[in-house]
């Protein structure tokens, strides 16, 4: 299932990883934007249509919305260690996200003029949660715990329902963290909703979760009538392990980036001997026999599965950073040690003892990561994903009158003529 390759930069494997942004299929983009239109021109009868046809649930007659005792019945069902274990991941969330609140700021010039900086909460957030194959409940306190901390009044959820009705699991957790406008729709349709709104469902400001290729192409058609965190890709993982590094630990812990499901995940590890490189693919194979993976895993690890075998970990390093991937594992005292050498990736996982899925669920950190590259670019989610800031200006006539020379000259710079005039007049009201 897993490929042993020397490395070299221009290895065919190591270049189809560099490719892995590509933008989407025409064709997928094209089926995505007829589902959108329709939804913004035909409401909640393209809505339900599109629920029908696609997620095979009829909500005509029930409507979207989830009532209040479906979701109490949920939480009252949660079991008390699913609870608990909740409690502690979202504390370890707040905690961690409320050092993220930026303070507004303020600015006192010599003549009087003021200069500030404030911050104030999205007024309204759609939250996207996958849960027509699993119920990815971690997904949904990842991206509602920021946004609560950073103050935003009303946040809604939305959810593929399975078998006609969104997983207790998922409304179990979101009423534990007092959420509970929550919607059985999903999809490109359910996107379509939260962007232009229809009679059922309000319109949101901001739109964020992950989801299909069918949830993120929406995401990025409708970013512009609506905000939204990013557009999230298949999961993935690189490892930098040294010769002391357990191929067990390196070899599961590339089966559980590869069994999220989409068969488009990439799991890649950097050894510095082909012997271990084997060992970890026996392992692998291993595991993967033992605990009844390998369906799960396969077609991941079979497209973007692979282990290379490098001539020093310097260069592994190189090829991580040219890989800027979701998650990067340091494992071994050596591997740990080029920690700060390394400066594109979602999130860093240093040492035997700090598997991937510590942060997927519980550490504190947001799993909200940019992939596929963009971590070259862009951050996990933050609270700063559910702020904006403004700024505000207050200048006296004696400013004015200080920078008017400046201004009037950066003005004619740019042929403004009006530009220069606004502060000309104000300056010299009899001209």
């Amino acid at each position: 299932m897993i490929r042993i390759h020397d490395f070299r930069d221009d290895h065919p494997d190591f270049l189809s990883l560099l490719e892995r942004g590509a933008m989407p299929d025409p064709k997928v983009v094209a089926a995505v934007a007829e589902i959108v239109e329709s939804v913004r021109t035909g409401g909640d009868e393209a809505l339900f249509h599109h629920m029908k046809r696609l997620d095979g649930v009829d909500l005509a007659a029930t409507g979207p919305r989830v009532s209040d005792a479906d979701i109490d019945a949920a939480h009252r069902a949660m079991p008390t260690p699913l609870l608990e274990a909740i409690d502690a991941a979202c504390l370890n969330l707040r905690r961690y996200h409320e050092r993220q609140l930026p303070a507004d700021y303020r600015i006192d010039g010599p003549d009087g003029e003021i200069l500030e900086r404030r911050y104030r909460p999205i007024a309204t957030v759609g939250v996207c949660v996958p849960g027509a194959t699993a119920p990815l409940l971690s997904s949904l306190y990842m991206n509602l715990v920021p946004a609560l901390v950073a103050g935003v009044p009303r946040l809604v959820v939305i959810s593929a329902p399975r078998n006609g009705r969104v997983d207790p699991a998922i409304l179990a957790t979101a009423a534990h963290l007092g959420v509970r406008e929550i919607y059985a729709i999903s999809g490109a349709q359910g996107v379509a909703a939260l962007a232009y709104g229809t009679k059922s469902v309000p319109k949101v400001d901001k739109v964020v979760g992950p989801g299909s290729i069918w949830v993120s192409t929406a995401k990025r058609l409708v970013y512009g009538v609506v905000g939204i965190d990013s557009i999230a890709g298949p999961s993935e993982i690189a490892i930098i392990a040294d010769a002391t590094a357990s191929p067990r630990n390196i070899a599961i812990d590339l089966l559980s980036q590869a069994e999220h499901g989409t068969g488009q995940e990439a799991s890649v590890a950097f050894v510095p001997t082909r012997s271990q490189a084997e060992s970890v693919r026996d392992e692998l194979n291993r595991l993967a026999r033992k605990y009844d993976l390998a369906s799960a895993v396969k077609p991941a690890l079979d497209r973007h599965g692979a282990l290379f075998v490098v001539n020093n970990l310097n260069d592994a390093v190189s090829a991580v950073n040219k890989l800027a991937p979701e998650h990067v594992e340091l494992l071994g005292p050596e591997a740990e040690g080029l920690a700060d050498r390394l400066v594109n990736f979602g999130a860093l996982f240093l040492g035997e003892q700090t598997p991937e899925p510590v942060g997927d669920y519980y550490a504190g950190t947001n799993h909200v990561l940019p992939t596929q590259g963009t971590a070259r670019f862009a951050s996990g989610l933050t609270v700063a994903d559910f702020l904006r800031s403004s700024s505000r200006v207050r200048y006296t006539s004696e400013s004015l009158a200080r920078a008017g020379d400046h201004i009037r000259n950066l003005a004619e710079a740019e042929h403004m003529r009006a530009h220069r005039l606004a502060v000309e007049l104000r300056l010299h009201p009899e001209s």
